[in-house]
Order: C-alpha cells, then sequence, then structure tokens
C-alpha cells in the first residue's frame, strides 16, 4: 500500500502514533506479501535499529500460492485481442476473472474492445478513489465479470472466488507476478494464471519461472471448436430458466424444423442451439497453437525410433512433400524430450499435407515418422534458445528460408 500513493496517509498514522505513545513502549510490526529492497528501506525508516526481518518464504521453493495453475502463451501484440477474448470464455466461464495491464492506456483499450463479450470495467490509478470503492464494490458482488486493472488491484485486496487471472505482458520483478497471481487461488481453493508473451517479453517469463521458483507451462490459444464449446456450457445454464409456460408457442415451428430435416431430431436441435450461442454463421478457421495467427495449423511430427529434431524433419518434409509445401512452414519448434517437432502449414493445405501422409503409410514403405494434427502443444524446448527455430522461417521474419 505504501508504494501504491498511500505513503503520506501512512506517515500520517505513525506521526500520530508516536505523539500519543511512549517512545520507549512502543513496538512497531510491518508485514509484506514480499520483501524487496524498498520493504527494507521503510522498515530502516520506521522500525528501531536493530530491527528483525522474518522471511517466511525464504525457504520455500515455490514462491506463490500452491494451489495456482500457472500457464503461458505466446501472442503477438496483433492477436492479444482475439487470443484474451477466446481465453475468457474457456478459462473464464462465468467465474470472476481479473485482468492485468501495464499501463492505463491498455486497461482503457480493453474495455473498447468490441471482441470482449462480458460485462467489464475497469479500475487504475485515473480514477477516482471513490468510484475505485464502487467499482470493486460491484465485482465483488458478482455485478460485472471481468475487472480490468493496472497494479492498482495487485495487492492488498482479498476478493473471494476469483477463478481466472490474466496477464496481458508479463511483468518487469517477480514480486509484481506473485502478487498478480496471488489474486486467485485465495483461503485454499484453486484458480489459474495465464501469461501473454512475445519473443521480446520471454526473457521475463524466464526471470519469473527462476526468482519465484515455478514452471510456467507453455499453452497455445483456444481454437473456434474449444469457444464454441465453452460457449454452450453457458447456454445449458440460461436454458434452466425457460418458464415453461411459453414453450407451446414454439411447438408449432418445432415442427416445422425437424420436418426441414427429415424427421432427425438431434440435428434440429444443434441447429437451434447453435444459434442461441452466437455462432451459427461463423466459419471454423484454425489459429496456430503457437503464436495465435488465424489461417495455421500447427502440426506435429515425431518418431519412435530416437531423436527427432528440426534437421530430421526437414529433410523428411523435402523427401516426402511437395518442394512449396516446404516453403509454407512457420515456427517449427523441438520437443523438449528430443523425439519431435511442431510447426505450422496454412490451413488450406492442411487436407493436402495429410492425403500425402496416407499415401505415403499406403505404400507399405519404411515410414518411420508420425504426423498428425496438434491438439495441445507438448514441453517444448527453449523456444528462442536453440538453432532449430531460429533458422526456420517464422511469421516475424518472413525472409528467413530454411536451413
Amino acid at each position: 500500500m505504501l508504494k501504491l500513493g498511500f505513503k503520506e496517509d501512512v506517515d500520517r498514522i505513525l506521526k500520530t502514533i508516536r505523539e500519543v505513545c511512549d517512545k520507549d513502549a512502543l513496538c512497531i510490526n510491518l508485514f509484506s506479501a514480499t520483501i524487496p529492497s524498498w520493504v527494507k528501506q521503510i522498515a530502516r525508516q520506521y522500525m528501531k535499529k536493530g530491527f528483525r526481518i522474518v522471511d517466511l518464504a525464504q525457504d520455500l521453493k515455490n514462491k506463490t500460492a500452491k494451489s495456482v495453475a500457472h500457464l503461458a502463451i505466446e501472442c503477438p501484440y496483433q492477436n492479444r485481442m482475439s487470443a484474451l477474448a477466446d481465453i475468457l470464455i474457456c478459462y473464464g466461464g462465468n467465474a470472476k476473472t481479473i485482468v492485468f495491464t501495464q499501463t492505463k492506456l491498455d486497461a482503457n483499450s480493453l474495455i473498447l474492445s468490441d471482441k470482449i463479450k462480458q460485462d467489464i470495467e475497469v479500475m487504475h490509478g485515473d480514477i477516482a478513489q471513490n468510484q475505485r470503492e464502487v467499482t470493486m464494490k460491484r465485482f465483488k458482488e458478482g455485478k460485472f465479470q471481468v475487472l480490468v486493472a493496472t497494479d492498482v488491484a495487485s495487492r492488498g485486496l482479498d476478493i473471494r472466488d476469483v477463478d481466472l487471472v490474466v496477464q496481458i505482458e508479463p511483468p518487469k520483478d517477480t514480486e509484481t507476478y506473485i502478487h498478480r497471481s496471488g489474486r486467485t487461488a485465495r483461503a485454499g481453493k484453486t484458480g489459474t494464471c495465464i501469461t501473454f508473451y512475445t519473443k521480446k517479453t520471454y526473457e521475463l517469463i524466464q526471470k519469473i519461472e527462476d526468482q519465484a521458483g515455478i514452471k510456467l507451462k507453455r499453452i497455445g490459444v483456444p481454437q473456434p471448436e474449444d469457444v464454441i464449446k465453452a460457449s454452450s456450457k453457458g447456454i445449458l445454464k440460461n436454458l434452466e430458466d425457460v418458464n415453461e409456460d411459453v414453450l407451446p408457442l414454439f411447438e408449432d415451428i418445432a415442427k416445422v424444423l425437424i420436418e426441414q430435416h427429415n424427421g432427425d431430431k438431434e440435428k434440429a436441435l444443434q441447429i437451434a442451439l447453435a444459434y442461441c450461442s452466437g455462432h451459427y454463421k461463423q466459419k471454423l478457421t484454425s489459429k496456430s497453437l503457437l503464436n495465435g495467427h488465424e489461417g495455421q495449423t500447427t502440426m506435429r511430427m515425431s518418431s519412435q525410433r530416437g531423436r527427432f529434431g528440426p534437421n530430421n524433419c526437414y529433410s523428411v518434409l523435402k523427401k516426402y512433400w511437395d518442394p512449396r509445401s516446404c516453403d509454407n512452414i512457420r515456427n517449427m519448434k523441438a520437443f523438449k524430450d528430443g523425439s519431435g517437432v511442431v510447426f505450422d502449414i496454412k490451413s488450406e493445405n492442411f487436407e493436402g499435407f495429410m492425403d500425402n501422409y496416407a499415401r505415403l503409410r499406403e505404400t507399405g514403405d519404411r515410414i518411420d515418422f508420425d504426423v498428425e494434427k496438434c491438439a495441445e502443444l507438448p514441453d517444448l524446448e527453449d523456444e528462442f534458445g536453440y538453432g532449430g527455430s531460429q533458422n526456420w522461417r517464422d511469421n516475424d521474419n518472413r525472409g528467413g528460408g530454411g536451413y
């Protein structure tokens, strides 16, 4: 609270205490969730000489709450808003969510986005204290679902039932990450903290992992089918509120709908639910699990015969696929255990790519590798620390050219 602009108030309180209390008998104890250098400086200012620091977390390997699932998504800035909208649906559901931004400008831009459909309000330093208190009260009472905030909401606030914390980019210091992630999984409950990062901010992720003693699991952005399935859960809950008195009014149209589909009641119901979800006109377009780019499908190629890295994959592609297929490969990254790689291809080429693989299997040739669409990212090598990923073409470096 001292760091967030309340120092004058604390000074006034302590000054009053010193004026009315016996200085020799006065005992001051200060508590902080973390103990960075500025906290020690405050202790020197207010406490007696020879004061002691008791760090209850110094011997803990994991400095965060054990019941928090720490996840990370590589996502360029231009894809961030779309990815956030999908994350809020798939991971947030109907629970409370706090989205942290680095700046007030970022916070304001989020609430103006037409991609985010949930009820959303913002809280940062430019908003008057009384309005912040009103916003926080409404959030605690569940009047809206998503709170977008700068670090004014990262410390000293106890908000129950926050299931999801999203950080638009990794903070520059680990203490801030610990405080932000600590807004969820309170009072023994579980929670999820998701952090977006880019190639430029990946070092901050590594720093947080090293200093906080945690491992952020790399995940891909939700696919369109994941978003629709998550949305359907909300439909089921809303259907519970339908008053049976109105059902006869829909009897005629229900019969017409079933007749239009040759008596297939299940298909008629699916069409009705798709319309209710709002996704009935949406064409399913795959997104890269590696960076969220639309129109990209992430593939995995692996082998059970030993190590299979980027060089092996490139040789296989060059030998068995059309050269143009190789030219369209992007973002190749190796499994951490060395048994395979993941990479992106254009979604429009997916069927042809898999048809060619099926023909290879049918010929009976000794094909010692497996290819499939990647549904979930495996543990990958340090994304930006080995040659395979750097030398392969990617979406941020169109000028590259393989090996």
